[in-house]
């Protein structure tokens, strides 16, 4: 799983690679929620984290100071200077290998929660889009977003090897595509509001047993 970078070339930077340590960083439930709404809605301080997420300021800049000691936010250089710090999401992102920490005795339990924040999260925000169209289809906001979103299912016969490649050249196509708004905000393009892609590219697996030789097109 991975948190997509803004721009994941910036000064050649990597994304951070979560594990061991690094899973402390991520082992609260506010610190996932300060994460989502620096990499949704752009930089922000402890005060307007706070007031958004209806915690104290306190709270936020402790947390804000742990995401920051373990690499996934920043000082945003274009506010320094001010009366309160500025923080923004890490411009390369992040990732970690959820099988692997989820076979180790020591890792198991925090990754568990991590990915079932990360993944509930994710189904949270696109239930609440449907719920909108459902429950208020003639809202003025949803009536203008409406024909905007997309949602879609694809399935296909791939190998793994063939799977990985499109995988990667499907990554590469949302980078290049999405580098025109990177870094936008409110200001900067009135009528603009945040917008998520969700990418999922797995196997339909229906056993254990995956040996090609038992499936249908061996018959």
């Amino acid at each position: 799983m991975s948190e997509t970078p803004e721009d994941p070339n910036e000064a050649g930077r990597r994304p951070l690679e979560v594990e061991g340590e690094a899973l402390r960083g991520l082992a609260h439930p506010l610190r996932a929620r300060i994460l989502d709404e620096l990499h949704m809605r752009g930089p922000a301080t402890a005060t307007l984290l706070g007031e958004r997420l209806g915690e104290s300021s306190g709270s936020t800049s402790y947390h804000l100071r742990q995401l920051f000691r373990y690499g996934f936010i920043e000082n945003d250089p274009e506010r320094s200077g001010g009366r309160e710090r500025w923080w923004r999401f890490r411009p390369a992102g992040w990732r970690m290998r959820g099988g692997e920490l989820l076979r180790g005795p020591s890792t198991r339990e925090a990754t568990e929660g991590i990915l079932a924040r990360y993944y509930g999260g994710r189904r949270e925000r696109l239930d609440r889009w449907n719920r909108l169209v459902d429950e208020r289809p003639d809202d003025p906001g949803v009536r203008r977003w409406r024909r905007a979103a997309e949602d879609s299912v694809a399935h296909v016969r791939m190998t793994p090897e063939e799977t990985e490649e499109f995988g990667r050249d499907l990554q590469d196509f949302i980078r290049e595509r999405l580098r025109p708004f990177q870094g936008r905000t409110a200001e900067d393009r009135p009528g603009a509001e945040p917008v998520e892609l969700q990418t999922d590219l797995f196997p339909n697996l229906t056993g254990t047993d995956t040996d090609p030789e038992d499936g249908p097109s061996a018959r």
